[in-house]
């Protein structure tokens, strides 16, 4: 009799690990499936864009920046581009009739050439040029501003991206540390730290910014430019970013790290 208890104990052992090894399989599964499934992109909240329209929308609140306009010139602009063309460089031939680039901005209507209104960041100050010019732009709704600049056929239509632009200059200004994050496989190519350096001059209005083999430091930097840096690392391979107490990575996000400065922001190239 115990040996037959025996054998049903050591039978109910073997299926509880039996059951177990197949739970810890499906967790394993699950992890690697939501690994795989998992497109390359940025989340801004609950908002996400892919890589290249976080580029975009980093471009456009870099403009923002150099010219010192307030935070709701960037979310009246974003919030056009994402009804526009979904916040993507159009070419021409793929917007409404003569329109090009993320605003589709016609060359017919004065608003430059082609190859002038392909640029983003020549689009972003033709369009801010407009805006500027709305009575009490920085105050009224998103659609009716945007509407007064694009006078599309469908002006209500801007305002259902208000929160999303919103959430995605939040971030790009530095209002919302740490606001987005941006999750991409190993990069193809990596820009030199003299290349980066180029770039984020470009764009944003830092000065100084310094190279030390593959880290480039930007003193006196805050979290616009480390957004900057997240939103543009896939494009110039960079593998993490890190200030103010944070790290960020491509394959984990941000995280606390106590290394991390507070006086400047560091981007490290793969």
């Amino acid at each position: 009799m115990a040996g037959a208890r025996r054998r049903v104990g050591v039978a109910l052992l073997v299926v509880l690990v039996a059951f177990a090894g197949i739970a810890l399989g499906v967790r394993s599964l699950w992890h690697a499936a939501q690994t795989v499934v998992r497109a390359d992109g940025c989340d801004f909240g609950s908002y996400s864009l892919d890589t290249e329209q976080a580029a975009i929308a980093s471009e456009v609140t870099g403009v923002v920046l150099r010219r010192r306009l307030p935070a709701r010139a960037a979310v009246l602009t974003i919030g056009a581009a994402l009804q526009e063309s979904k916040l993507r460089n159009l070419p021409v031939g793929e917007g409404d009739r003569d329109s090009v680039g993320i605003l589709q901005q016609r060359p017919s209507q004065g608003w430059g050439t082609a190859e002038q209104i392909s640029d983003v960041r020549y689009a972003t100050g033709k369009f801010l040029d407009a805006v500027v010019k709305v009575a009490d732009w920085q105050h009224d709704s998103l659609a009716a501003v945007v509407q007064t600049v694009q006078i599309s056929a469908d002006g209500a239509a801007y305002a259902r991206h208000e929160a999303e632009a919103t959430a995605i200059t939040d971030a790009l200004m530095g209002t919302a540390p740490a606001g987005v994050s941006c999750h991409f496989g190993e990069p193809s190519k990596v820009a030199t730290a003299n290349q980066l350096i180029e770039a984020v001059q470009l764009d944003l209005p830092v000065s100084a910014p310094k190279a030390s083999a593959k880290t480039v430091t930007v003193p006196g930097a805050g979290w616009a430019t480390a957004a900057w840096f997240v939103c543009n690392a896939d494009r110039l391979g960079i593998d993490s970013v890190a200030y103010s107490g944070k790290r960020w990575s491509r394959t984990k996000g941000w995280k606390a790290h106590g290394a991390a400065p507070t006086t400047e922001v560091s981007a490290t190239l793969a």
